[in-house]
């Protein structure tokens, strides 16, 4: 019998996690992630011991496997459902939600999910690549560190432009990494003053500035000091990457100041953080890009739709495409 395959995994957010996962038991899998925490975009940050889901706000669950994952992680204390009703500011902005659509969230953060997810999977974190090198069967990945290797299969999760910068020119689907397109988003993180309570636990709106707002507060497990969640609205971020953050955070303050009011002291308590590729403007159009031949892949949810589920079933499907050629047996 020959030994199992060795597959690489770059990135450990949903879409990495999900794919080692569901390759563990048919291929020896290492996750490569360049930060020194899980989760990619599901990410919760503490500023002064106040925790901030700075990332993903919530998601939703149609396809029935993500819902099994979800059921045995809420078992397990990891993902609660969250109650609260999103207003739409104005009134008649349309919410694009469908009403059956229930919202979850990790507990006690965003990244609980992800935590979750990766208690069995062989991580190396503050690894970032610098390169990949070799031949199918025979890659090479190379960090800071040193060099790793030899892998059968490598497969890139990172978003897609930070993938296209990845994989060797050899990989047959650069066109699609290359016509996908990713926004980025600002996020605002402000602490409030004991006993605020603005007049919404969320809301989405029509602004030229920021289009969300939310208590992070609200959400199940979270800290009990009042907490503020503003994201940047994707023409607004992609206009002002480059911008230096104390202007942008100004700017988002005083959008903030239009919905809610703030204190001088709540509007020093302000963090600001750029995600770069945070929101997806146009999929690749296919569920996940394989090269057979070379032996590389690339998945996330850039492929299909800019939600937690489209990470999930991004790595599922290309999982079940991997799978037979993780079977077969080196001549």
């Amino acid at each position: 019998m020959s030994d199992p395959k060795r597959v690489a995994i770059i990135g450990a957010g949903m879409a990495g996690l999900t794919l080692a996962r569901a390759l563990a038991g048919h291929a020896t899998v290492h996750i490569f992630e360049k930060s020194k925490g899980i989760g990619g975009r599901m990410a919760t940050r503490r500023i002064e011991d106040i925790s901030f889901d700075h990332g993903a706000q919530y998601f939703t669950v149609r396809d029935p496997r993500f819902r099994d994952m979800l059921n045995a992680a809420a078992a397990d204390g990891a993902v609660e459902r969250w109650n609260r009703d999103i207003v739409s500011l104005p009134a008649a902005l349309q919410n694009e939600q469908r009403a059956n659509d229930a919202r979850y969230v990790g507990k006690p953060g965003m990244n609980a999910l992800p935590k979750w997810m990766a208690r069995d999977c062989d991580i190396t974190f503050n690894a970032e690549i610098c390169s990949i090198s070799g031949t199918p069967g025979n890659w090479t990945v190379t960090t800071e560190a040193g060099e790793d290797g030899a892998f059968d299969w490598v497969i890139a999760t990172a978003p897609a432009p930070q993938s296209a910068a990845l994989l060797p020119p050899a990989f047959a689907h650069h066109a699609a990494l290359q016509t996908t397109r990713m926004n980025a988003c600002f996020t605002l993180m402000v602490t409030l003053k004991l006993g605020a309570a603005p007049p919404f636990p969320a809301a989405r709106l029509d602004d030229p500035v920021i289009n969300w707002i939310s208590r992070n507060d609200t959400k199940p497990g979270r800290d009990n000091v009042p907490s503020l969640v503003v994201n940047a609205g994707p023409e607004w971020s992609a206009r002002h990457v480059e911008t230096p953050l104390e202007s942008l955070r100004e700017q988002m303050l005083k959008a903030v100041r239009r919905y809610i009011p703030l204190e001088n002291t709540e509007a020093e308590s302000a963090v600001i953080k750029r995600w770069r590729y945070a929101n997806v403007a146009r999929p690749a159009g296919q569920p996940f890009l394989l090269d057979r031949e070379q032996q590389l892949a690339s998945c996330g949810d850039w492929c299909i739709a800019g939600r937690v589920e489209a990470a999930f079933q991004s790595a599922s499907l290309l999982a079940d495409a991997l799978l037979p050629a993780l079977r077969e047996t080196t001549p």
